[in-house]
């Protein structure tokens, strides 16, 4: 694994704040994007600060039960329960030793025992110290299970995967493919940024780019309209960010986008259009000619449309709040097309989001979840004027939220028809996944590219 470079000179209040949230994160079940920004709202750190605590929650919370199993190997009672805290503690020390360079071990030991000092637990502060300076000296000792005698408690821990997981995609796609998605999802996910070009051309967005310094490489999927960069330091308050030159959203997410093929003038129904990217991406590619009816039952999702609509100079979008399980008769076959990006498990975005990892959601969750993603779906379907299409998307790879959901909606609709999908995989130059349906698109992470989401998508037309 990549070893990660940080400078720091992080003060003990900025490793306490990390310890509350990685606290936090498990005993609320909380998630880091909502915890993060909070924190960095509520304390105002440094710069330099905000980065080094974003690098040990994620890097933390994504290899947390690599960690503990290294962890275990250093205990001296290995069937003694250990409090939350003082487990956060020792993920904390551990990922900082062997992830971090520039940061002195010893520095690491003595701010954990700060830590557990000033913890409800400081009769922990000796194994603390004992176990990160045992692990100091003897890291290159540590045992892994054995991938030919137990592939699947293999994977699971040098990878951190809950078994069930791991299982699940070993029966999906096989031990080789399963290897893959687990490699891939650990990875950092590149920034990209999608060009707004109702403002600006692409080479004109790098030219200013290279002005202020900041790398970028172009995308191997959306070369004219998205961009992978680097060092863009603060980016939200950059001229860039603030004149809506840009938004930050992923290749798959825009290749959703991308797929439906809006054009100018045509009516669009986006059922769940929080946060935005893909509302306001649509609106690009009808070049601000449209209406775009904007619904999202949250409403703190829903002023971020707004406010990215603003921002980018989108006037086509028309945001409502309400529950789009509901029906809005008014707009019965009247939509040229209908996007309809459901509420999922998320597998495909381990990547930028690792606590999904580790949410407790089981075959009753997922359950829950195709229930509403069938209404959704059913209701969505009535919206659209005969030849008008409808795009399903997920950003999940399990086969019960996508391909499942799809043939019972086929089904039951027969006035619905499956559109091909060939020409935008080969225009695109996608690495597809075969499923049961041949026109649907499914990205995954590892066999679809090391930097892409897990992403599914499937257009019908809805027929005379």
């Amino acid at each position: 694994m990549d070893i990660i470079r940080i400078d720091s000179s992080s003060s003990y209040h900025n490793r306490k704040l990390i310890l509350e949230i990685l606290d936090r994160l498990e005993k609320q079940d909380s998630f880091l994007n909502i915890l993060l920004p909070s924190f960095f709202s509520k304390y105002n750190p440094k710069k330099k600060d905000k980065a080094l605590m974003q690098e040990i929650c994620y890097g933390v919370t994504r290899f947390k039960k690599r960690l503990d199993w290294i962890i275990s190997q250093f205990l001296s009672h290995k069937k003694k329960a250990i409090p939350l805290t003082i487990k956060n503690i020792l993920r904390m020390g551990v990922y900082q030793i062997l992830y971090l360079e520039k940061i002195p071990d010893f520095a690491i030991v003595n701010e954990s025992v700060e830590l557990t000092k000033h913890s409800p637990y400081p009769v922990y502060s000796g194994m603390v110290n004992a176990i990160l300076r045992n692990i100091i000296r003897k890291n290159n000792t540590i045992c892994w299970p054995s991938i030919e005698q137990d592939p699947v408690q293999y994977i699971s821990v040098f990878y951190s995967f809950p078994e069930w997981l791991v299982n699940r995609w070993i029966n999906r796609f096989g031990l080789e493919m399963c290897l893959l998605i687990c490699q891939a999802s650990n990875l950092k996910p590149a920034l990209t940024l999608r060009i707004n070009t109702l403002k600006v051309n692409m080479q004109q967005f790098q030219r200013q780019l290279s002005e202020l310094g900041i790398s970028f490489q172009e995308s191997a999927y959306l070369p004219d309209r998205a961009l992978m960069i680097s060092n863009f330091d603060e980016i939200f308050n950059s001229s860039l960010f603030l004149e809506g030159l840009f938004s930050i959203q992923d290749e798959s997410s825009m290749l959703a986008s991308e797929f439906l093929a809006p054009r100018s003038g045509e009516t669009i129904i986006d059922l769940c259009s929080g946060p935005g990217g893909k509302t306001t991406h649509i609106a690009q590619l009808m070049h601000n000619k449209g209406r775009i009816i904007a619904w999202e039952k949250n409403k703190r999702r829903l002023e971020m449309v707004k406010a990215e609509s603003r921002r980018l100079g989108i006037e086509i979008v028309y945001p409502v709040l309400t529950d789009s399980c509901t029906i809005h008769n008014e707009y019965l076959n009247k939509a040229d097309k209908v996007l309809l990006d459901v509420p999922c498990s998320g597998t495909g975005v381990i990547r930028k989001k690792p606590d999904l990892k580790w949410k407790k959601w089981d075959i009753n969750h997922l359950n829950e979840l195709n229930k509403i993603q069938e209404e959704l779906l059913n209701t969505a379907a009535q919206y659209l004027k005969p030849g008008g299409e409808l795009l399903y998307t997920t950003c999940s790879m399990e086969k019960e939220e996508n391909e499942d959901i799809i043939i019972k909606f086929i089904r039951k609709h027969r006035n619905f028809s499956i559109q091909e999908s060939t020409s935008f995989i080969s225009q695109r130059g996608l690495v597809n996944y075969k499923s049961e349906i041949a026109q649907a698109i499914q990205l995954i992470p590892g066999y679809s590219g090391n930097n892409i989401d897990g992403f599914y998508m499937i257009k019908m037309r809805k027929n005379s």
